[in-house]
């Protein structure tokens, strides 16, 4: 067992607060420790506490969950009271290492999503999880405001993005890649270009969101781009963007089919 002065456990406290190293994230959710597993995601570091544990499942997967971490380790309830991240959690948290991938990876991708300087964590999960649910390619994290290892993102996804292929590149990076691959490139739009039930979808396909308060970076519109937007009778002119990226994400994913 180990006290709340151990190194492991400032570790962990300091990337539940700070999201600065990349390579890892954080959670105390039970799916996407269920997920880590089934996915053999590797987990770097692994804290429990036996006190806060009651179902025979639970001990199941604490188990398998300490075969499979690099390192684990005992804590007392009051410390992992001091980390939770939601009330009612198992005594679980555990730091995983986020898989890694490169352009190679995405060139012959059929559908993968652009998320441009996003900055609210609940709606880049939220796009994750939509994302997960119609078998999405990819992820490119055009400039981001927040990361993807943010435990937030990883809270709200329910784990997705630890599972759908991701990049983080500069806007420039990411316009050449998807020009130099042939990807049709459609940008999100509360009233420009099309409909997005009247384009067909059936080529190499990138769809563009952006910011919530100041939508797509303007250099997307130096090129010939589609543009796609959802017609609304309301007085808004525009949805909430993971609303908006998962309708249009839908739309393509049943075009596709």
């Amino acid at each position: 067992m180990i006290s709340k002065s151990h190194e492991k456990y400032k570790e962990i406290k300091t990337l539940l607060k700070s999201s600065k190293e990349s390579d890892v994230t954080v959670t105390d959710d039970l799916q996407v420790l269920e997920i880590a597993l089934k996915y053999k995601l590797k987990i770097k570091l692994l804290l429990y506490s036996k006190e806060n544990i009651f179902k025979d499942e639970t001990l199941k997967l604490l188990d398998d969950l300490i075969n499979a971490s690099l390192e684990s380790y005992e804590i007392s309830e009051s410390s992992y009271k001091a980390l939770e991240t939601k009330e009612n959690h198992a005594g679980i948290i555990a730091e995983i290492i986020i898989p890694k991938y490169n352009l190679d990876d995405f060139k012959n991708k059929d559908f993968i999503v652009i998320l441009d300087r996003l900055e609210i964590p609940g709606n880049v999960g939220t796009i994750y999880r939509t994302l997960d649910s119609i078998n999405c390619s990819g992820v490119i994290l055009v400039d981001p405001v927040t990361k993807i290892n943010n435990p937030k993102i990883t809270s709200s996804s329910r784990g997705c993005n630890l599972i759908i292929p991701t990049l983080e590149l500069s806007y420039n990076e990411c316009n050449k890649f998807l020009l130099d691959n042939n990807y049709d490139i459609y940008l999100g739009e509360p009233k420009l270009g099309l409909n997005y039930k009247e384009y067909n979808y059936d080529t190499k396909t990138a769809l563009v969101v952006g910011n919530e308060r100041f939508g797509i970076n303007n250099d997307w519109y130096n090129h010939n781009h589609k543009k796609v937007y959802i017609p609304m009778e309301g007085c808004q002119n525009s949805l909430n963007v993971s609303v908006a990226a998962s309708i249009i994400a839908y739309e393509i994913y049943m075009k596709k089919r």
